[in-house]
């Protein structure tokens, strides 16, 4: 009888105990593990922006201007940990003038500018292929085409025998000829190679380097007199093919992720 009791007594209390677990929700199983994205391993999905520059060309002109026409921004979208897709974007813009002939009114004798502008258009999509490393040091290689535009003007007045103002101007002369620079058109592709390094969580800094294949066509050069319409010119120029560096800058990269 004292064994049946204490049999029933086990089997009460181990009922108790269970009716318990299930209420308050002690389940004695391990749970799954959870995955926390910590800010800098790259996964699937993520997406990071960049803008990369050359040091020693940031500040110009004795310090008095920002440039970062060296540089470009680029968006990357990861497809896997290890897999992105690249598209890197450069625009510039300059239009500098310069006094070449002080006003003298007694002399008859007008202000006088030269106008130099230049204007720079690129897109570079690629693919990277990432390695394991650390969770803060992320190398890669991969490969990236470009096509590009560049167009250059340069425009100097003069005071004819009227005393009147007029201008020739030279659209995309090389520097030799007076203009500032070629205009082009440039197409080619590249190889690449760089690491990234997570210095804070989703903040990187980076490096680049590559060599590629550049294909340049020349855009005609013009000169045109404002004044006598029968002095412009118009010159064809051929085309250039170059292996160089020059599809990746070797600037600093500095981005973020998101």
């Amino acid at each position: 009888m004292k064994r049946f009791l204490f049999l029933l007594f086990a089997f009460g209390m181990t009922s108790v105990y269970a009716q318990k677990d299930e209420i308050f929700g002690n389940d004695s199983k391990t749970p799954p593990p959870v995955t926390q994205d910590e800010g800098y391993s790259l996964t699937s999905g993520i997406k990071t922006l960049e803008v990369s520059f050359n040091p020693s060309n940031i500040f110009v002109n004795g310090g008095d201007a920002l440039s970062l026409t060296d540089g470009n921004f680029k968006f990357r979208s990861f497809s896997s940990a290890n897999k992105a897709f690249r598209l890197g974007f450069n625009i510039n813009y300059s239009r500098a003038s310069s006094i070449i002939q002080d006003g003298e009114a007694g002399n008859g004798l007008k202000e006088l500018r030269s106008y130099t502008s230049v204007f720079g258009l690129s897109f570079m999509p690629g693919m990277e292929k990432h390695f394991e490393v650390s969770d803060r040091i992320s190398p890669y290689i991969g490969f990236q085409a470009i096509i590009g535009y560049k167009s250059t003007s340069y425009i100097e007045e003069y005071q004819n025998a009227s005393r009147d103002i007029q201008n020739n101007k030279y659209i995309n002369y090389s520097t030799d000829g007076g203009g500032a620079g070629r205009g082009y058109l440039v197409g080619g592709v590249g190889f690449l190679t760089g690491v990234d390094f997570y210095f804070v969580k989703r903040f990187y800094v980076g490096a680049e380097l590559g060599i590629g294949l550049e294909y340049f066509t020349y855009l005609n050069s013009r000169y045109v007199n404002s004044e006598n319409s029968y002095l412009n010119r118009e010159y064809k120029h051929g085309n250039l093919i170059q292996i160089s560096p020059g599809l990746s800058t070797g600037n600093i990269r500095l981005g973020w992720t998101f």
